[in-house]
């Protein structure tokens, strides 16, 4: 609910897409990790949970430039 000064209640919906979208990135991440390793495959699992941390934590960005 908006207060009476019409300062915003909460965070923005985009601000809560990407906290649900990184949450998201590391539960597949794990879930990926963890299936490779039982499946014999432990150099996949460790590169598959790097690529998770990763994007979590904020350490992979990607720009895209479109030009017309």
């Amino acid at each position: 609910m908006t207060p009476i000064d019409r300062t915003p209640a909460g965070p923005p919906t985009s601000v809560r897409i990407l906290a649900a979208l990184s949450a998201l990135t590391a539960l597949v991440a794990a879930i990926g990790a963890i299936l490779l390793g039982l499946t014999g495959h432990p150099a996949l699992a460790a590169s598959v949970a790097a690529i998770g941390c990763a994007g979590v934590a904020g350490g992979v960005h990607i720009t895209v430039n479109i030009r017309r």
